[in-house]
């Protein structure tokens, strides 16, 4: 049977955008159709809006601490939100320049933005009233932020990440529901704007699923700030429209609480409403679209990738699903997808990045032979000539020193995890790191001190060294 496309991707954003390109480089007839802009999460309501908002908040920090250097200065603490919120929205606009509809017209590539789409067989979608046959399907259509339950809440005027970049003005104050990354990050870029902050979770702790120690210390590094936390809460209610009042429980004991704005952070769900999957029989869980191995379907010739399937919803991990799930498409070589090495950061001020497990974690599959290699931020001269030594990595090794887990909380640790996350995903110990010349002074030399560490830790293990001690010892 002929087709109109080899591949017809659903969703604009990261990942479909990258499936489309590695599908028409390798010569096939791709079209590729968002019901929105594309761009997708990332570029409107995600990756690009928070963290340009976390660079301002960043930059008005730095200049408030201006006075360490020079007698009397001082920054006026007013700060226009409004050019701020401009701002942002001029970095999006800009890079959505690189992602318009025209710039894959040009390759040929067939994009529609702004076009409802449904499935109306399993080889054949309608988009925008036209239909549209393929051999094979790419689904990554991301997700959107989950809203739970709460009484009250749908009759306050709340926010999301997906509107909050839409303000004209900052609020006086804001309640966040949600100590996750997109509720830290926020709380802490809108506090350091002059937002007053709080943050209602309902774990025990904010991020979570990160090594507990070092989101205890963020945590201090936020209260210091000025962020309310309350955590271990419970929210039972929303009440008054005109100005949100949340009613919370929190060991029993009921607390209130308000604010000018507030912003629900409580999680993400998958977009897969609106494209008639059950009526071509493709199998969904509460999770997402269900898939192998390979990122197939419960239909074959249907593959899926991004937050529309997980496990981890990042812009990264939806660019490497859609490059296997493309790959095997296509290619004649099946590759399995590999979840054993996925590194994340969350990007407050410190950085917080994380790959691999926790030593909790580690300690309950590998048992107490698990050695842990610590990294002060006080040790590094770059940090000290940077006052930033308000941070600490972790290296979770097993009894070999092969590398189980990182964890670095402190100035650029999205970047410094690199070196050691390429290591656990090569197999390499963290010892053999020591042999690497890093120079001087810059943050990686975290790292360095780690290996240096394993490397003592090895030597002094060693059969002939312990046998020495053990004669020493002896006389």
């Amino acid at each position: 049977m002929a087709y109109d496309y080899d591949l017809i991707i659903l969703g604009g954003g990261g990942g479909g955008i990258t499936g489309a390109m590695l599908a028409h480089g390798l010569g096939k007839k791709v079209a590729l159709i968002d019901k929105r802009r594309f761009g997708g999460e990332c570029t409107w309501s995600g990756c690009v809006p928070s963290k340009s908002l976390l660079h301002a908040a960043h930059m008005v920090a730095t200049a408030r601490r201006a006075a360490l250097y020079a007698d009397g200065a001082k920054m006026d603490d007013r700060v226009s939100g409004a050019a701020v919120l401009q701002s942002v929205r001029d970095i999006v606009a800009d890079i959505y320049e690189d992602e318009k509809p025209e710039t894959f017209e040009k390759l040929g590539i067939t994009a529609l933005e702004n076009a409802s789409v449904r499935f109306t067989d399993a080889h054949t979608v309608e988009a925008s009233g036209k239909k549209m046959s393929a051999k094979k399907f790419l689904i990554a259509t991301g997700s959107s932020p989950l809203v739970p339950p709460i009484p009250g809440l749908d009759a306050a005027p709340y926010y999301t990440n997906e509107n909050i970049f839409s303000l004209d003005q900052l609020p006086a104050s804001l309640m966040i529901l949600g100590g996750g990354p997109i509720g830290v990050e926020l709380a802490q870029a809108m506090n350091r704007l002059g937002v007053a902050v709080t943050v209602i979770e309902m774990a025990p702790s904010i991020l979570i699923r990160e090594e507990a120690e070092l989101a205890a210390r963020l945590s201090d590094i936020l209260t210091r700030e000025g962020v309310r936390l309350i955590t271990g809460a419970k929210v039972v209610r929303v009440e008054n429209p005109e100005r949100p009042a949340v009613l919370y429980d929190k060991d029993g004991i009921q607390g209130r609480t308000e604010a000018d704005a507030l912003l629900v952070a409580a999680g993400r769900r998958p977009n897969i409403e609106g494209l008639d999957l059950d009526h071509i029989g493709l199998a969904v869980t509460r999770q997402g679209i269900a898939v192998n191995g390979y990122l197939q379907t419960s239909l074959p010739h249907i593959y899926a990738a991004g937050d529309v399937v997980g496990p981890y919803q990042f812009s990264h991990m939806a660019n490497y699903q859609a490059i296997v799930a493309v790959s095997n498409a296509f290619l004649p070589f099946k590759k399995r997808v590999n979840y054993d090495a996925v590194p994340w950061c969350t990007f407050t001020d410190p950085e917080l990045a994380r790959s691999g497990l926790t030593e909790a974690q580690a300690r309950e599959k590998y048992g107490s032979k698990i050695r842990v290699y610590r990294a002060d931020y006080a040790k590094l001269d770059r940090a000290r000539t940077e006052r930033a030594t308000d941070g600490l990595a972790k290296f979770v090794c097993d009894a070999r020193g092969k590398i189980l887990g990182i964890h670095i909380l402190g100035q650029r640790a999205g970047e410094v995890l690199h070196e050691a996350h390429a290591a656990r995903t090569l197999g390499i110990p963290l010892h053999k790191l020591n042999e690497v010349i890093h120079t001087y002074p810059t943050y990686s030399e975290l790292t360095r001190l780690a290996a240096r560490a394993a490397y003592i830790d090895r030597i002094a293990s060693h059969p002939v060294v312990r046998l020495v001690k053990w004669l020493r010892g002896s006389k």
